[in-house]
């Protein structure tokens, strides 16, 4: 409540205020609200006209317009209707976080970038931790690759094969096949003079690892051209064979597996990491489709319809990745072809991902055992999956 008293400057007591006094008190009360509402509307008017200007807000005519209606929709999801009716609905960038990078299995062939030693180094002892993980894992079994002789399958740039010596392998034979690299790139044809290039730009990539490494270890490597699924390796001649993301690109794995148990010796063992078709990343970069699990869900010709309407521009080079380069090998899969070619199975670990499993719905997992009736939840939400064979005596 206001006071009708005020301090005397005399004395400072507190003394009536006259009607003159009020009076004038209260024009200066209304003059200083009069300023402050001027100012208040001289800035809205300022800011209105900042508005009127901004380039958002004007048509060509340099009127402001009003949002049209169009602007307001929320546009309809896409959807892929597949031939048993189920209604799909896309996910706008599924493949861009899946798959970081996807847009280079699109690009035409080309020489392989040689990196530099600092490069070299940097990948190098990402393998040595990753080969220290798996060195723990085999210790529960007793197993070990040092001393041993190792053939790695899938070798690429030798990172992991020379790693290999530095964790304590007597040799290591490092397999691969360029035509592999050739024939899932876009337009590529697989020919002799293709392979010799692609051979050229494997050793230059190779002996930039090999320029990391102390030479001492770095001779106990080799590489050799060889198809794992119909092997020319000697029998008995490997202690232990060992991959990584080999595994789920094999044309007949059964016929790998056989071939791994016939070069091992008696009481050897192999050592595999894959990522396996049914994954929700098993699609890898050109078939891993716009919806989760969409290379699992579809059967052969819903996937080819889907790239028809979808990704037309890809489709010849995922067709034939999507046909020649995954196989269907669930987990009960590899058992089988493991117990038919006379291997055990000391462990077999599939490396479940609770986000994964979170988001996997009833209708997808119904979907993907439609397809695949030898599917089990954990193909499809494990994306990497070991497994430790043995072969005995």
């Amino acid at each position: 409540m206001a006071s009708d008293k005020e301090l005397s400057p005399a004395d400072g007591k507190a003394r009536p205020i006259s009607r003159a006094r009020k009076a004038t008190r209260f024009s200066a009360t209304v003059r200083e609200c009069e300023s402050a509402d001027a100012n208040m509307l001289k800035s809205l008017k300022t800011a209105a006209s900042r508005l009127r200007s901004n380039k958002l807000l004007r048509g060509r005519s340099g009127r402001s317009k009003e949002p049209s209606r169009d602007s307001l929709t929320i546009p309809e999801p896409r959807v892929f209707t597949d031939s048993f009716g189920n209604q799909i609905e896309l996910v706008e960038g599924l493949r861009d976080r899946l798959k970081p990078g996807w847009q280079a299995m699109l690009r035409a062939p080309k020489t392989f970038e040689v990196p530099s030693p600092r490069a070299c180094m940097t990948r190098m002892e990402e393998w040595r931790n990753r080969l220290g993980r798996v060195s723990a894992f085999l210790n529960l079994f007793s197993l070990s690759f040092t001393d041993k002789r190792v053939v790695e399958i899938g070798a690429y740039d030798g990172a992991t094969a020379y790693a290999l010596t530095e964790a304590g392998a007597s040799s290591v034979l490092a397999t691969d096949m360029a035509a592999y690299y050739i024939a899932q790139a876009p337009n590529a044809v697989v020919s002799d003079d293709a392979i010799l290039a692609r051979n050229a730009d494997l050793a230059r990539l190779r002996q930039a690892y090999r320029a990391v490494v102390p030479q001492e270890l770095a001779q106990r490597v080799s590489f050799r051209q060889d198809d794992i699924c119909s092997s020319e390796l000697p029998s008995d001649s490997a202690d232990v064979v060992m991959s990584w993301e080999v595994l789920e690109h094999l044309g007949r794995p059964e016929d790998a597996l056989a071939e791994i148990a016939r070069v091992l010796t008696p009481g050897g063992f192999a050592f595999h990491e894959y990522n396996p078709f049914f994954a929700i990343d098993g699609g890898h970069s050109l078939c891993t489709l716009d919806f989760p699990w969409g290379h699992a869900r579809l059967s052969a010709g819903d996937f080819e319809r889907y790239l028809d309407e979808l990704r037309p521009n890809e489709r010849s080079v995922a067709l034939s990745f999507y046909r020649h380069n995954l196989n269907r090998m669930s987990l009960a899969g590899l058992r089988q072809h493991v117990r038919r070619s006379g291997l055990s199975i000391p462990c077999l670990l599939p490396w479940c991902s609770e986000r994964h499993l979170a988001l996997m719905s009833a209708e997808s997992l119904r979907q993907c055992t439609g397809i695949y009736p030898s599917v089990e939840l954990a193909d499809l939400v494990s994306p990497t999956v070991w497994v430790l064979l043995q072969k005995h005596g």
